[in-house]
Order: structure tokens, then sequence, then C-alpha cells
């Protein structure tokens, strides 16, 4: 079995140029996107093995496994993001096209074989892209977040355009349903209509009652404590991040009130969101 890299922020952005590849195969607990700036090779991801060369891009979820044999000097770009990122970002738009496009990388990025960009054209955006985002990322500014998200954002959907275009992406099996309706969760946590178990039946054809033995059966979580953890999750960023008020941020969520809200916080926490701040402070 591979070893497995971690990484505790949400975004990191670097360059590598290496001349042999001496990291073991491995996965990952983020999403990695690998653009090859220079150089050639052979990339093995999962059982799959395919020559590189400059111009390729690829993305690798947390349950991929994979490694390099470089052949030439090689430099490799790398973007490096966890779902968290994605949270943050759909957080700033309600755009339901850009989400669904988020689902097509999350749920069939792996089932692309080689290189996941074939347009040339969008080939040459992407690496103009990751130098941009590369050039903010080390020299943070005003509203340097934000310009960062939107550039990530485009990125993402230049990418999803070439995947959901690419005649390797396969059916949902169960385990990409049990994941899609998962992100589904996660993309719409802060909207209690879409979240309801007769939405969320609605929208994957299915039962509201099997819909929520379905997930309880193949992510050992109900759909509630699953909203509820998210939106935890979601909370401590904004505790932590951001200079809301706890009745703002009960809004964001959309809990009932700031006591609904600090009452579920303790709950889950087991201390209220002022302790928590005033901890973290």
């Amino acid at each position: 079995m591979g070893k497995r890299f971690f990484s505790a922020s949400s975004f990191n952005v670097f360059e590598l140029d290496l001349e042999s590849w001496d990291y073991p195969k491995h996965k990952h607990n983020f999403f990695e996107l690998v653009f090859i700036q220079s150089g050639s090779g052979v990339h093995t991801l999962n059982d799959s093995s395919f020559e590189y060369n400059e111009g390729d891009v690829f993305l690798l979820t947390p349950n991929d496994e994979h490694e390099f044999v470089i052949t030439s000097r090689t430099v490799f770009g790398y973007l490096k993001f966890t779902e968290q990122l994605f949270l943050e970002k759909t957080e700033l738009v309600s755009d339901l096209k850009w989400r669904k496009k988020i689902d097509a990388i999350i749920l069939h990025a792996n089932s692309v074989p080689g290189s996941i960009i074939k347009n040339e054209q969008d080939r040459e955006s992407l690496f103009q892209l990751f130098q941009l985002l590369k050039k903010e990322f080390k020299a943070p500014s005003t509203y340097g977040r934000s310009i960062l998200l939107e550039l990530f954002g485009a990125l993402l959907m230049i990418i999803s355009r070439n995947i959901s275009g690419n005649k390797f992406v396969v059916s949902l099996t169960e385990k990409d349903k049990v994941n899609e309706i998962l992100t589904y969760i996660r993309q719409n946590v802060v909207d209690n209509e879409k979240i309801k178990i007769s939405a969320i039946a609605d929208e994957f054809n299915m039962s509201p009652n099997y819909v929520s033995v379905f997930i309880k059966k193949h992510a050992g979580i109900s759909i509630q404590n699953y909203v509820m953890q998210t939106k935890m999750k979601m909370a401590e960023r904004l505790l932590k991040q951001t200079s809301l008020n706890f009745s703002q941020i009960s809004q964001k969520l959309d809990f009932t009130d700031s006591s609904h809200f600090t009452k579920t916080f303790k709950k889950y926490k087991g201390l209220t969101p002022k302790a928590f701040r005033m901890k973290i402070s």
C-alpha cells in the first residue's frame, strides 16, 4: 500500500524542478493539479501508466495513488487544494451550473486516462492561470483571497469543460452516487429547503426513504448528522477567519436564530461559539 501525504492547508501553489523522482507511490488527503511545464517521463496513476510531456495536466483526487518516473528533467507546477476550498468558493456564488461543474470534476477526474486537457487553447489558458495563481499566492495583497478564488474558479471551469467532453468519462457507480449525494449536501448545506430529505430524493430520482437508507448504509452516517457536521465545520471556519457576530453566522448557516446556532454548536463541539472564539484568539 502506498504512502499517504497530508496537508493542513486548504490551498498551496508551488513548483518543483527535478531530474529524478525520489518519492514513493503515494496518495494525498487533498486534490492535486499537476502542470508539466517542461520535461518528459512516465506517470503511473492507480493501475495505469502513460507517458507525460510538456503541456500535460493531471488532476488527482484523494483516492488516487500515483508516482512519476522522470526520463528528462521536469519542471512540475503544483496546485494543491482541499474540499474546504470548494465550500469557500461556493459560499461566494449561487450559480447552480458552477456547482454542477465542480461535481463533474470531483466524481470523474480519475476516469480520464492521461492528461485531462485536450483543447490547445484551453491548455494555454490553464498554464497562464497557474502562473497568475502562483504570483498572487506568493505575494498576497488587498483582496488577495478573493482574487485567488476567482482564478481558481476559472481554472476549474476550463478543466470541467474538458473532462465533461471526454469520451472516457464513465457512468456513476454506487460509490460515485454516494459521493455525488454527499457533494450535493455540502454545496447546498446553507439552504435548508434544498437539503430536506424530500428535496435530495427528488434531485437524485430516489424515494425519500431509500435515499436515507442508502446514505446510512454506504456512508455510515445519517443525512441529518452529515448536514450538521458540515455546518459545524463551516461555523468553525467562520469563527476563526471572520469577524462575523453569532447572529450573522447563524443567518449565514440558515439556523432559526443565534440561540439555535449556539445550542447546536455546543452539542457538537462541547463549547459555545463564544468560548470557541475566545479559545482560538
